[in-house]
């Protein structure tokens, strides 16, 4: 019952993400729009990015754009008003549909997958941010930078434990 409650649970959180999205008009957006007018964009369209790059096989352009957004995501989330109840609910639905599949992808080669991470926070440095105050929004900004950082050295900290972690759980290393 309990299984049957949580599909149900997730089904409806993730149709009520899609149709955000959907509304967003991203899916109507070529990749190359969404690139270059990324930092304009809400965060969920780097997300609709990474999935269209993942499904090309182009897995560590998908993880770069993925981690943008997530970085820009999160930003956004504690920026915004309390509670952000829709947004929240998006992000986590976007987590696991694109989030998932994009970093067991790319957590199949650990110099891969702090490269995209890296490239992540290099590319919002380098960007402005349409959706959320860089400047109004500073020290959030660094705290959320910081956590994608501690995730970089958590990676790199346990880079030879990771692949036999992957192969247990039944996943491949590149």
């Amino acid at each position: 019952m309990k299984r049957l409650l949580l599909s149900l649970l997730l089904a409806t959180t993730f149709s009520t993400a899609a149709l955000a999205i959907d509304q967003d008009g991203f899916d109507q957006l070529s990749n190359a729009q969404i690139e270059q007018q990324a930092e304009d964009l809400h965060p969920g369209a780097m997300y609709i990015l990474a999935a269209r790059l993942l499904e090309e096989g182009r897995g560590q352009e998908a993880a770069n754009w993925m981690y943008a957004g997530q970085l820009r995501y999160r930003f956004m989330l504690e920026a915004g008003p309390d509670p952000m109840q829709q947004e929240t609910l998006q992000f986590n639905a976007l987590s696991e549909q694109v989030g998932r599949p994009v970093n067991e992808y790319i957590a199949g080669d650990v110099d891969e997958w702090i490269a995209a991470m890296e490239w992540a926070l290099e590319w919002d440095a380098a960007h402005d941010n349409a959706i959320t105050s860089k400047t109004e929004h500073a020290e959030l900004l660094e705290r959320v930078r910081a956590g994608l950082q501690s995730l970089i050295d958590k990676v790199d900290a346990n880079r030879d434990s990771i692949p036999t972690e992957r192969e247990a759980n039944g996943l491949d290393n590149r």
